[in-house]
């Protein structure tokens, strides 16, 4: 607003000699010495002049709209490259267009509400009331909105950047599940018992996102007290039986690497525990860690390691 409070652009200004005291501009002292009255050239002048104003005032601002909004088109799309790349959304590209050209608009509806305020002011209207007016409204919502502010904030930067999408399994703080609405203040999860969480942008600090890249499916089991040649055996029943799962229909072409038997994780003194890891895509990980977990445990019953009873 600080923008809006400066005297209004006046060509007839700018070439206003300090000689007569009229303030009139060069075209109202070239009519008084041919000869012409000074109410005359006065009206002349404000004819003439108010109108090449108002034009060129129309055109400034035509032309730092355009270019303005040309040169934040470029420097947001160079700059969103990188996070466009990385990610593996196919609506990324479109995600960033339509932020880019949101942003663009504003700056021409700032540009443009600018220049209309020079033009009323050149044209003899009074801003000052309004202005003041304004300018009190936007600091009072200003102060009170300062959460929603941020909120907004957060959610450009978030469907910028392109850090999670409807669909995406995410964890926000002390809360998980599945996005189903993201817009620019909120995002609306659902958890795995169908409970639904709306989260306020501003308030997400630290996220993370399961469902991008890959994940591997982790299977930890406790079994009694071995010594070192029944673990060596155990890890090799084991390693069979991750094989087996890893080339199931189903899995074979999500399984891009070999299962890791990490053996013995934690010991104590009445039991042992054994892990296996298997990566996969996000996709898969759960419905492969049980059956994973399926075929482990059968390995441990047939090795008299796991209750039967």
């Amino acid at each position: 607003m600080a923008v809006l409070l400066l005297p209004p652009l006046s060509l007839s200004a700018v070439f206003a000699t300090a000689t007569g005291g009229h303030g009139n501009g060069w075209l109202y002292e070239v009519l008084v010495k041919v000869g012409v009255p000074d109410d005359s050239a006065t009206t002349i002048s404000n004819i003439l002049v108010r109108p090449l104003e108002i034009i060129l005032i129309a055109l400034i601002t035509w032309m730092v709209a355009r270019l303005g909004a040309r040169v934040i088109r470029r420097l947001l799309t160079t700059a969103a490259k990188p996070a466009t790349a990385r990610s593996d959304s196919p609506r990324a590209e479109l995600r960033v267009h339509s932020v880019v050209s949101l942003i663009a608009n504003v700056w021409r509806v700032v540009v443009f509400f600018v220049g209309a305020f020079i033009i009323l002011g050149i044209l003899g209207v009074d801003l000052t009331p309004l202005l003041a007016s304004a300018t009190v409204i936007g600091a009072t919502i200003g102060f009170g909105a300062q959460q929603l502010v941020r909120d907004y904030l957060s959610g450009f930067l978030l469907t910028f950047e392109d850090q999670f999408a409807v669909g995406d399994v995410i964890a926000v703080n002390d809360t998980s599940g599945t996005v189903e609405q993201l817009s620019l203040r909120v995002t609306r999860l659902r958890a795995a018992d169908g409970t639904v969480f709306y989260v306020p942008n501003g308030d997400i600090r630290k996220l993370g996102n399961l469902s991008r890249g890959w994940a591997k499916a982790v299977v930890d089991l406790p079994v009694g007290p071995v010594g070192g040649a029944d673990l060596d055996d155990l890890e090799r029943a084991l390693s069979h039986a991750a094989n087996e799962v890893a080339r199931l229909p189903r899995f074979t072409h999500s399984c891009t690497e070999p299962p890791e038997v990490l053996g013995l994780v934690a010991a104590e003194g009445t039991a042992c525990t054994l892990r296996v890891a298997l990566r996969t895509t996000p996709k898969l990980r759960d419905p492969l860690e049980r059956a994973l977990r399926q075929a482990l445990v059968e390995q441990l019953v047939a090795k008299g390691h796991w209750p039967t009873a």
